[in-house]
């Protein structure tokens, strides 16, 4: 029976991290020829090609990214379960950075939890669109954060998927002969990109009633009738109707739930909330519209 290395595979995960064979081998103290070796041979326990390489660029085959999941979660798993049965409290900080939407949908749970299980590991979380959250991970101001996935930034690790649903006040009549009034957040924002181009390509008329910076404002305008807007299944609050009018408001497909680390080795600190992430929101369940 073949058996993955617990070597090959935190080398593996050293190098999509790290963006490239040549950083991961700095960040691992080793030289880039032991590095592809490692590589190398786990491509070839698999059978498969993991990455994709060219000049000073890698990126994630399929089977790479069905991997790289797993090796995460056995990684993870691996350091657990050693301070599990160690004396040692883990100790640190996590700086983490979560959306208004998710923050609300999927956090509390996981805080409570991880507080609750890790006393001596201090949290820092900052509330940010993702294409921001983005720049502070870029900048080196955040650990970890989890986003709408964005196809211009690689190497996340997709938590879940779910459907995106137009939302509107439990009481709102949507006027077949009138513009639609929209609750978006500002630009830069997947879902704001993804209602504008779809009403657009099916030639509704549409006005911005009411333009958020964060979710506050949004649950204001929905659940007040001012706007009818497009949101994740999870985002679905109880007062909130989701409409059904295929003729006006267009098929927005699905929004993908992304955790992404800053580059190099992470602490043992981060591992675990990142792990904690994991098992709460991939196995959350999703919304009934």
């Amino acid at each position: 029976m073949k058996r993955l290395d617990f070597s090959q595979l935190a080398t593996f995960v050293a190098i999509v991290d790290a963006g490239s064979i040549t950083k991961a081998a700095a960040s691992l103290h080793r030289t880039q020829a032991a590095i592809s070796i490692q590589l190398k041979k786990l491509e070839e326990t698999t059978g498969k090609q993991l990455l994709n390489r060219s000049y000073n660029k890698i990126s994630l085959t399929r089977e790479g990214e069905v991997l790289l999941s797993y090796a995460r979660k056995i990684l993870s798993l691996a350091e657990e379960a050693y301070h599990a049965i160690s004396d040692d409290e883990i100790q640190g900080v996590v700086r983490f950075g979560v959306p208004d939407g998710y923050a609300r949908a999927f956090m509390q749970d996981v805080i409570r939890t991880f507080i609750q299980r890790f006393p001596k590991i201090r949290l820092q979380i900052k509330n940010d669109p993702s294409p921001k959250l983005f720049q502070s991970l870029h900048e080196g101001d955040l650990d970890l954060i989890l986003v709408t996935r964005s196809s211009r930034e690689a190497g996340g690790d997709i938590l879940r998927k779910e459907k995106i649903v137009w939302v509107a006040a439990a009481d709102y009549e949507l006027d077949p002969a009138a513009p639609i009034p929209l609750a978006l957040y500002q630009p830069g924002c997947d879902y704001r990109r993804r209602i504008v181009d779809g009403l657009n390509q099916l030639g509704q008329e549409w006005y911005l009633a009411f333009e958020c910076q964060g979710v506050t404002g949004f649950d204001i305008a929905i659940s007040n009738g001012l706007a009818v807007s497009a949101v994740a299944g999870s985002l679905v609050k109880d007062e909130w109707q989701v409409l059904d009018f295929p003729q006006m408001l267009p098929e927005l497909g699905e929004i993908e739930v992304e955790m992404h680390r800053s580059p190099g080795e992470s602490s043992e600190a981060v591992n675990c909330f990142a792990h904690e992430l994991e098992l709460h929101i991939s196995n959350r369940k999703n919304a009934e519209p």
